[in-house]
This record gives structure tokens, C-alpha cells and sequence, in this order.
């Protein structure tokens, strides 16, 4: 979880990483609590801080058009003209927009803080984790100021309205003329003057003036300076260059009190619709600013309500052009100040210009500014202004353009952060790999540590998974061997994360013992709730675990927004309820939903699970107030496809709909239904153990799949390719699929003359020989000869397949109950329930595979998105162990979690392993991309251990004392397991089960080991 990285902008946010040490460590309660405290001042100071700007952007607002925010202003704007109220709704927006990030900002301190005390209440009482959990209850100012906002949108709103009924009746009220004064004269400015600014029609408006004010009075240049604030608003630039014209040619110097406001022009400018480019832009304000009366040329260098220059605007919009003719009038104006003072000059949110095109990425702008503040009047001023972390926020905005600029002249690279973090930490965090060498070139400690947890840049990007960042830095002379302060290497971290690239990249070994958390089962909390041996377990997460679907919106109410627009309903203001129709359980959360929950899903239960309805309820904090309900029939999601089939699609768009407003948005959950065993035989009695094994076993492996009439069968691909298609075994019967085996079987096959394979040259007449010593050499008799002929055109068909008769195997296919019967009954037995079934006697092991397709596989193999329904496919298998296990030693394992999940709730008689094979294919389950995520999940289901691909416990043999300290049972396999430097690694590491090609033979390598 990552807290701080959603607005980049703002840096005073809760200090996580040192929590979480806090939490992690040996420390007292007072001290964690002390800690939070400290960090909950930080952001109680800057949330007053900001609460003050929006008080004075409120202000702001009441000056420049009358209004209160908050207040009923329906009868103030009757009458108003289309383009002010248009205005006045997009001012709105923009406030309501700076309240909205105050309100993210305060949300994920919030639960980073929520996280910290989650940590503590594993090791302290409630009362002593809600006592500090007291101290943080900062008012949320930002929702009532958000009604607020939304009263008075909804009036303008409602006055829009009206005036698009009027039936074409125009509407030339200003509110920008009565705030200026001239209201009171209503007679001076007829509806024709007001006519003309919208029409845009100079020359009538030069008529019309002339009749009002005959005289060159200062009440005219007043009036002048009025209309073209409403002429900017109307976005007439006609009239506004001819008012401008007319206030320069002038013999009266303008007052003085109300001059034209460039900030006010710049803005608009802005808000073009179609908006402008910077070219267009600068072209309008070129033309105003040749127009101005030299007098007024000073406006460049004031300020508004909030502190700001007409530069700080031009910045914020990107206008570089804009941003040239600013610097180019005030470079030709006496007495003005430094132009590289007044670009690093802050305005009330204590941000420069430069800020603002640094926070916005707009190179061409930052580039601009960087020059003026090199100029010798500068120096000085930017000796003493902080700048030091102005290339720690382009990096963390991910303006890479911006970066370099800043690099180039050397600003921001020796930047170190509260944590004693340097800016190639941020640079890893990113992983812009392009910037590495530029910054290490100026003398970046490229083995810096920061002071939490000691990581230097190329642990943060181990950390991270960014393999070319890793990649620069060595080439940058970092030292990947550097430990953090727990002991971990960069090669660890990537290991244990699941980023075998960087892996790959980091050369040296990784630890071969690692130390834990202090308090080491910190994840060891099981959540499978407690329940009658009748009822079902409804397992939901909100959103889907699929990692190729994208960013989806977990809970989208766009529509609603629509609807309601231009109110405004902040995510952070959501809460979301879900419950069980019916029942009393309910769980509830906060949107957006930041923490990350892929092990953690919510858990429900009852004794009727195809009737059961999921009731989801979104909520609006702010008002208080129902957005839209939809409720998810359990049942009826995989309905289509039968009581004994189901999809491997578990994720749900259930729709939002509400009495007032119909469809209102959408949720999306994962869906997966545990039922209770129901299956033809008793379970037995007494349950059974995996204790840690002393010494490394070692294995074999075969494979089981289940028929189409639910019949376990060894078997090993995916695809049955010997029936000429690609057909899953779950679309074949048993008597269908044994007829494979049945052809190559043939009592006649060597009655008939058989053709010689291409390499065998003798002429020899051929002699009968002992069909049991005729495999790999033996020739094809007709029967497989067939078979190979129409499998040539099946998907990844490689020019052979393990199953054919009298070329890899010698006997006839079996099934798992004739395993069973054929094993004696001393020899235990591993069974996989989605790829795996193992069976091991002594120090051997032998490996058969239960094929039951995760959604991502199906896709690597062109399958249909369906399988064989879990709960059937689970009841079989464990209906034939049940039959036939009798006192035998059993294991469960699978790669899927769903099944591990499912079989947790239907049996605790025997040890369950997850498998995982991150390291050796692109996994589409977030479940499932490392070892971290596995050891979650099998802490949070009370699994026993986990399995996986050899990579990580090779290179970083540290994780393997890690997982086992953890109290989880090891096993091994993949490629690396036929080799015998790897094996003897994992040997002494201690992996308790090594499951190999090539038994014998790894035998040697794990005795030596031992020895």
C-alpha cells in the first residue's frame, strides 16, 4: 500500500514507512502513539492552513460577482445573462475542485493512519489502539464547504435553465456591472450597450457609449474598465480591443480603484471553449497588452485575493507564449522588481509560477522561467528560496521533459526528504530509468540510505519491480549488496515480490537468511468465519482480481454525476454497504476503497446460498443521502450454465439504480460460493498434520484431470489433443477419453508389419521383441501412428505427446481411484485440486496434476471461459479420498486460490498448500504474482504452506528460513529442480519438499547437501 503518491503536489502528508516501522519494531504502545500523534499535527496543519485559502477563494468569489456561497441567490440571478452564469458555474468548479483534493488528502492520511493502528491491534488491547485512534478526528471541513458549493451551483443552475426557457427572450443583466457599482445607474447602461458585448459588435458599441457618456469623463473610463471585464466574460474580443483602444486614447488617467484585471483576462483565456493553444493564446493577450495604457502596465506585478500574479496564472495554464510577453513588457518597465524574483515569488498557497509549471508538467513554461531565474538580478533571491524540491516533484508528477530541465541546471538534485530519502529514490519509485545516469553524473550518492528502513535507490526499485532503473544504477556504479536495516538485499526484495527481471538484473546472490518482522505472524489471521456444518460461505471482493482487465472502476456512479451535474459528489465522501438479504451481516467501507484486499475478502454465510441476495448500498456521507441500491441474485450468476459447470469469470457488474433517477452507476465484485461437502462418502474421524520436514525430499510427477462425467483421470495437458481437436477434459466422458488409450492397446497391433522410424538404417528383418521394453525406441504401431497424424493441427501441438503409447509411458491411462487402490496404503499421497496430485514414499515423492484452468490460463490455451462448478469438482475428488484414502497421509494443493479457498471451508482434515507460478509465466491473478501474495493468502485461509516455482528460494535462499519461520511448509518446482547446483541450494536452505524431473540423479546433489 502506497500512501502520499496520489497528489504529488503536497507534501505533508502522514510519514507511512516510519509508522510502519514503529508497528513492526519492538516499540511501547506510548511510543507508536507518540509517533502518530507528531504525524497527525502535520496534517492538522495543513489542513488549516488550506481551510483558510478556501475561505479567501470564497471571498474572492463574493467580490468579483456579489454572490455568498452557500446562500439563496435564485432571485439574485434572474435575469443574468447566460455567459456570467456560465462563468460563475465554472469559478464554482474550480473551488469545488480545490476542496475536493483537500478532501483526498485528508482521506488517505486517514488511512494510513487506520492501517498503522490495524498493525497495533495484533499486538495491543482495543482500548489502547482506540485511545490513540481518539486524537485523529480532524474536523471535514471540506464536505460542508462542499454543500455549500453545491447550494449555490444549484441555483445557478436552476437560472440557467430558466433562461434557456425563455423562450429566445434574451437576458442582458450583469452581475459584474452591479458589483462594480454602476448598478445604481441602471439608466447609463441600456440593455443596447450590454446587447452589443454579446453580439460582439464594436462598432455599435462605440455608438452606444458615445450616447451614454458624451464626455471623456473618469466615470467613463470607470465604465470602460467594467465593460471589459464583461466583454472578457462574453468572450468578446472585438469589443474588448475597441474598450481597450478607447481607455488608452484617453486624456483621463484611468482610476486607479478598478483597473482591468489581467489576472481575470489570463483566466478566461483559459476557459476557452474550444479551448486555445498556447500560440492563440498568446496572439489575444499580445493584442490586449498593446492596448493597455502605459499606466496600467504595473497590473503585471499585482496581486489578487489569493496572492497571485498574472505570471502564476499564465503558469498554471500552461501559456508559455503568455508567460514571454509578461516577462518581455515587465523587462522593459522601470522600478519593476526582478523578473526571477517574481517567478519564484508564492502566492497564499506559498507556490510560485515556477511551482505551478513544475506540478503541471509544462516544459516550454519551465523552461522559460529557468532562464529568467539564471539572470544575475536573481541570484541573490534564489540563494535564499527553497528550491530543493522542485525536480523531487516533477520526478513524482511524472513530467520527465520538466526533469530534465531541471537537472540540466542543477536544481533539485541534492534534495533529501523528511525520511532521508535522495532524489534517486524518487527516480526508483517512479522508474524513470532515463534520468538515473543524468543525476548520478552530478555527484548523487547513488548509495544513499534513507533512514527508515534503510533502503538505498536500487532497493526502492527492486522493491518497485523496475528492472531498467535497476539496470542504470548498477551501470551508475550502485552496489546492489548493500543491506537495508532488517538485513534484506535488493536481490531479496525482487525475489520475494515476484520481479524475476530484476532478479535477473542483479548479479550478485541473495541473502541466505533473513530476518522477519519482530512479530512474525503478523499475517497469520484467519478469516474463514465461524458457521454450522449446513451452511455456505459467500467469499466477495470488491472489484476483480483480474490483471488484464485494467483499471476498471470498482464502484462507478458517473451517471449519477451526470444526472445531478453540476453538483458535485466527491469519492470521498461514498460509503459503500454490503450485506446479506435477510440477515444481520453487514460490512461497510469508505470510497474510494485504498487498501488493497485481493486476500482479504468479505465473508458471509448461510444455509441457502442459490437464494441468497447481495445487497450493495452507496451512500452519501456529505448529505447523508441514498445515491443507488443494487442487489446481485447469488444463484443466478453462473445459472446459464448448469448445476455442474461454472465460469471462471467471478467478477460482477451488478448496476446502481435509485427511485428518483433510474441506472445510477455500478459496482463491480468477485463472487465465489464455498458450499458445505456433498459428496457420496463420509469424511474420516481423526484430521492429519504436516509437520516441517528436517531434511529436503525430493519427487516426480504425473497428472490428473476430471471428465466430463466427473471420473479423475491421469492425464497431463490442458487439451486432449490425441482426439484431433483442442477439447478440454472436461468436454470429454470417461469411456470418450479412454478410447484413446483403448487404440494403442490393440491385441493385433504386432501381428501387422510395422514401418521403421527415419533413424533406424538397418535392413535386418525385424524380430519380435518384449513389448515391455518397446517405448522410446520402439516403432509406432498403426493405432498411434493415427493419433499423431491428427494431432499435427492442435494448438502448441510440439511433434510429440507424453501420453502415446509405446513412446513415453507403458501403461494404460488410469484414474485416481485406481491410483489409489494400486498404491499401498504406507505411501501418502499429494493431491493437487487444480493442477497437482503427488504421491511420496521415504524421501520420494511422486507428482500427479488435477487440471482445473484459471481464467488466464484459459486464455493462454484458447479455451472456453468454463470449467467443471468448484463445489462439484471438489465434492468428487474428495468423495473418491474419502473412499479410499483410509489411514493414508494426504496433502491438498492448487494453483488456484478459489480452490484453496472453497476447500477450506470444506474440510480441515487434511494440510492445504497454495502452488503459485509467478516466476515462470505472466500471471493474471493478483493472488498469485509472488511469494509475498501466496504467504498472505495461506495465512489468511489457515493453508499449511505454499509451493512454488524454484526461482525465488534459488536466488534469495533467505526466503525459504522466512516463509518456514512463518510457521508455512515449502515446496519447490520448475527447471532450476533438474539442476543440481539449485537443488543443493534448497538443500541446505531447507525446502521441505523438491519436486524434480529427474529423481535419481537430484538424489545425489540433495545427499551431498546434506552431508
Amino acid at each position: 500500500m502506497r500512501f502520499g503518491n496520489s497528489l504529488h503536489l503536497w507534501r505533508s502528508y502522514v510519514d507511512y514507512n516510519r509508522l510502519k516501522a514503529f508497528a513492526d519494531a519492538e516499540s511501547l504502545l506510548p511510543e507508536l502513539g507518540e509517533a502518530i500523534r507528531f504525524e497527525i499535527g502535520i496534517v492538522d496543519r495543513f489542513l488549516a492552513f488550506h481551510n483558510v485559502q478556501i475561505k479567501t477563494q470564497f471571498l474572492a468569489f463574493q467580490e468579483r460577482w456579489g454572490i455568498r456561497i452557500g446562500h439563496r441567490v435564485l432571485h439574485d440571478c434572474q435575469g443574468v445573462s447566460c455567459t456570467e452564469l456560465q462563468d460563475i458555474k465554472v469559478s464554482l468548479l474550480e473551488i469545488a475542485d480545490h476542496i475536493a483534493k483537500l478532501e483526498s488528502y485528508f482521506r488517505v492520511n486517514q488511512d494510513a493512519v487506520l492501517r498503522i493502528l490495524d498493525k497495533a491491534a495484533i499486538k495491543y488491547t482495543n482500548a489502547e489502539v482506540t485511545n490513540i485512534h481518539a486524537n485523529f478526528k480532524h474536523p471535514r471541513k471540506g464536505r460542508s464547504a462542499l454543500l455549500e458549493v453545491n447550494v449555490t451551483l444549484q441555483h445557478v443552475q436552476e437560472a440557467l435553465q430558466k433562461t434557456a426557457e425563455a423562450d429566445g427572450e434574451s437576458s442582458y443583466r450583469s452581475l459584474l456591472l452591479e458589483q462594480s457599482g454602476f448598478g445604481r445607474f441602471p439608466h447609463r447602461f441600456s440593455p443596447d450597450i450590454l446587447r452589443c458585448l454579446h453580439n460582439d459588435d464594436a462598432e455599435e458599441l462605440e455608438q452606444a457609449l458615445c450616447q451614454h457618456f458624451p464626455d471623456s469623463s473618469e466615470e467613463r473610463q470607470e465604465a470602460i474598465v467594467s465593460l471589459v471585464h464583461v466583454a472578457t466574460v462574453c468572450g468578446s474580443s472585438s469589443c474588448q480591443m475597441k474598450l481597450l483602444k478607447s481607455l488608452r486614447s484617453s486624456s483621463v488617467k484611468p482610476n486607479a480603484f478598478a483597473p482591468p484585471d489581467c489576472q481575470w483576462i489570463i483566466q478566461h483565456l483559459s476557459r476557452a471553449d474550444p479551448p486555445l493553444d498556447s500560440s492563440s493564446a498568446t496572439t489575444s493577450f499580445g493584442q490586449i497588452l498593446k492596448l493597455l495604457h502605459p499606466s496600467q502596465l504595473d497590473l503585471l506585478h499585482s496581486r489578487d485575493r489569493l496572492g497571485r500574479l498574472p505570471l502564476h496564472y499564465a503558469a498554471l495554464s500552461g501559456f508559455d507564449g503568455v508567460c514571454r510577453e509578461i516577462i518581455s513588457v515587465l523587462q522593459g518597465s522601470a522600478g519593476a522588481s526582478p523578473l526571477g524574483k517574481l517567478c519564484l515569488s508564492p502566492d497564499k498557497l506559498n507556490l510560485t509560477p515556477l511551482d505551478y509549471a513544475v506540478q503541471r508538467g509544462y516544459a516550454a513554461v519551465g523552461a522559460l522561467l529557468l532562464e529568467v531565474c539564471e539572470t544575475p538580478d536573481c541570484l541573490e533571491h534564489l540563494q535564499s528560496t527553497d528550491t530543493t524540491d522542485l525536480l523531487n516533484i516533477a520526478i513524482a508528477s511524472r513530467s520527465p521533459d520538466v526533469a530534465r530541465l531541471l537537472i540540466k541546471k542543477g536544481w533539485g538534485v541534492r534534495f533529501v526528504g523528511s525520511s532521508g530519502n535522495t532524489i534517486l529514490h524518487t527516480v526508483a519509485e517512479q522508474g524513470l530509468a532515463e534520468l538515473v545516469r543524468d543525476i548520478a553524473a552530478l555527484g548523487v550518492d547513488v548509495d544513499a540510505r534513507e533512514r527508515v528502513r534503510g533502503w538505498t535507490a536500487i532497493t526502492t526499485a527492486s522493491v518497485q519491480g523496475h528492472h531498467t532503473v535497476v539496470e542504470a544504477l548498477i551501470q551508475s556504479g550502485a552496489r546492489a549488496e548493500i543491506p537495508d536495516y532488517r538485513g534484506w538485499l535488493a536481490k531479496d526484495h525482487a525475489a520475494y515480490r515476484g520481479h524475476m527481471k530484476v532478479v535477473d538484473a542483479v548479479k550478485s546472490d541473495g541473502s541466505s537468511k533473513l530476518r522477519s518482522k519482530s512479530h512474525q505472524r503478523l499475517g497469520a489471521v484467519n478469516i474463514l468465519p465461524e458457521r454450522s456444518a449446513s451452511e455456505s460461505v459467500i467469499f466477495i471482493h470488491l472489484g476483480t482480481l483480474d490483471l488484464w482487465k485494467g483499471t476498471t472502476p470498482t464502484v462507478d456512479i458517473a451517471p449519477h454525476k451526470g444526472r445531478i451535474s453540476p453538483l458535485q459528489v466527491h469519492d470521498t465522501s461514498l460509503e459503500l454497504s454490503i450485506s446479506l438479504a435477510g440477515s444481520d451481516q453487514k460490512k461497510t467501507v469508505l470510497l474510494p476503497y485504498l487498501l488493497e484486499n485481493s486476500d482479504r475478502p468479505w465473508c458471509f454465510t448461510t444455509n441457502d446460498p442459490h437464494n441468497a441476495a447481495v445487497v450493495l448500498k452507496v451512500s452519501n456521507l456529505a448529505d447523508k443521502t441514498s445515491i443507488g441500491t443494487g442487489v446481485a441474485l447469488v444463484g443466478s450468476l453462473t445459472a446459464s450454465l448448469g448445476s455442474k459447470r461454472d465460469t471462471l469469470i467471478r467478477d460482477y457488474n451488478v448496476p446502481l439504480v435509485s427511485d428518483r433517477f433510474g441506472h445510477v452507476g455500478s459496482v463491480v465484485i468477485t463472487v465465489v460460493i464455498a458450499r458445505p461437502y456433498d459428496g457420496a462418502h463420509s469424511p474420516p474421524q481423526t484430521s492429519q498434520t504436516l509437520a516441517l520436514e528436517k531434511s529436503s525430499r525430493l519427487g516426480g510427477h504425473r497428472d490428473v484431470q476430471l471428465t466430463k462425467d466427473s471420473v479423475p483421470v491421469i492425464y497431463h495437458d490442458f487439451l486432449v489433443a490425441e482426439k484431433g481437436s483442442d477439447a478440454p477434459m472436461h468436454t470429454l466422458t470417461y469411456k470418450q477419453f479412454i478410447a484413446i488409450s483403448d487404440a494403442q492397446t490393440s491385441s493385433t497391433w504386432h501381428e501387422e508389419p510395422r514401418r521403421r522410424l527415419p533413424w533406424d538404417e538397418r535392413e535386418r528383418p525385424l524380430a519380435l521383441r518384449n513389448t515391455r521394453r518397446m517405448s522410446l525406441c520402439a516403432p509406432l504401431d498403426s493405432a498411434t501412428d493415427a493419433l499423431t497424424d491428427q494431432m499435427k493441427n492442435t494448438l502448441n501441438y510440439p511433434g510429440y505427446k507424453p501420453n502415446l503409447r509405446h513412446h513415453s509411458i507403458h501403461e494404460p491411462f488410469i484414474t485416481l481411484e485406481e491410483l489409489f487402490c494400486r498404491l499401498p496404503e504406507d505411501i501418502p499421497l499429494d493431491i493437487e485440486l487444480s493442477m497437482f496430485v503427488h504421491s511420496w514414499q521415504m524421501n520420494k515423492l511422486l507428482k500427479r496434476i488435477l487440471e482445473y484452468p484459471m481464467l488466464y490460463e484459459a486464455a493462454d490455451f484458447q479455451m472456453d471461459n468454463y470449467a467443471t462448478e468448484i463445489n462439484v469438482f471438489l465434492d468428487t475428488i474428495l468423495s473418491v479420498t474419502y473412499a479410499r484414502a483410509g489411514n493414508r497421509r494426504i496433502i491438498f494443493t492448487s494453483f488456484s486460490p478459489e480452490i484453496c479457498m472453497v476447500l477450506a471451508v470444506k474440510q480441515q482434515l487434511y494440510p492445504i498448500l497454495f502452488l503459485n507460478d509467478s516466476s515462470n509465466w505472466p500471471t493474471g491473478d493478483m493472488r498469485a504474482t509472488s511469494l509475498q501474495t501466496a504467504m498472505r493468502l495461506a495465512h489468511r485461509f489457515g493453508l499449511r504452506g505454499v509451493a512454488m516455482p524454484s526461482e525465488p528460494f534459488v536466488h534469495s535462499s533467505g526466503l525459504v528460513g522466512l516463509a518456514r519461520g512463518q510457521g508455512l511448509y515449502t515446496a519447490s518446482y520448475g527447471p532450476l529442480n533438474d539442476d543440481g547446483a539449485s537443488v543443493e541450494i534448497q538443500t541446505k536452505a531447507g525446502v521441505d519438499l523438491i519436486i524434480v524431473n529427474q529423481v535419481k540423479l537430484m538424489r545425489q546433489f540433495v545427499d551431498g547437501a546434506k552431508h
